[in-house]
């Protein structure tokens, strides 16, 4: 039996520790990326509407900026000067990206992370009904083009 409880201890810390290498490729400031996620999004075979709604939803956030700090704090930048600072945390199979902004963590499923790209499912039961793409960046969030 200890043996038993010993190789499943062996195991959680395993798989605790698993996730280090996502969270260094997570580190840093991300944008959301139009032009992928217009192409995904086509895959859908959207209605006029729904293309309306995702341009929409482009327009106002693509400028935003997503700022990953190792110590697990987040910020959200705008063109306006606008902040919201917040927390972040992966759980242990990286499979899914808990983001705080207020006083509600909420997770966002991960299907693809790379040191270049984030992207995260949609999830009809929340505002973002789109797959969400991300491109990593260097430098400060550029102004908003009109």
């Amino acid at each position: 039996m200890k043996k038993i409880a010993f190789v499943a201890l062996i195991a959680l810390l395993a798989a605790c520790s698993n996730n280090d290498e996502e969270k260094k490729m997570l580190l840093g400031k991300w944008q959301y990326d139009p032009a992928r996620m217009s192409e995904e999004f086509q895959k859908t075979k959207p209605s006029p509407q729904e293309q309306v709604a995702l341009e929409r939803f482009v327009m106002m956030y693509q400028n935003d900026a997503f700022i990953f700090e190792e110590d697990g704090s987040m910020l959200v930048t705008t063109p306006n000067g606008a902040t919201l600072n917040g927390s972040w945390d992966m759980s242990p199979d990286a499979k899914t990206l808990f983001m705080n902004l207020g006083s509600q963590e909420i997770p966002n499923k991960i299907t693809k992370l790379t040191s270049e790209e984030l992207v995260l499912a949609a999830d009809t039961t929340r505002r973002s009904k789109y797959t969400r793409i991300l491109k990593k960046v260097e430098g400060p969030a550029p102004a908003a083009t009109e």
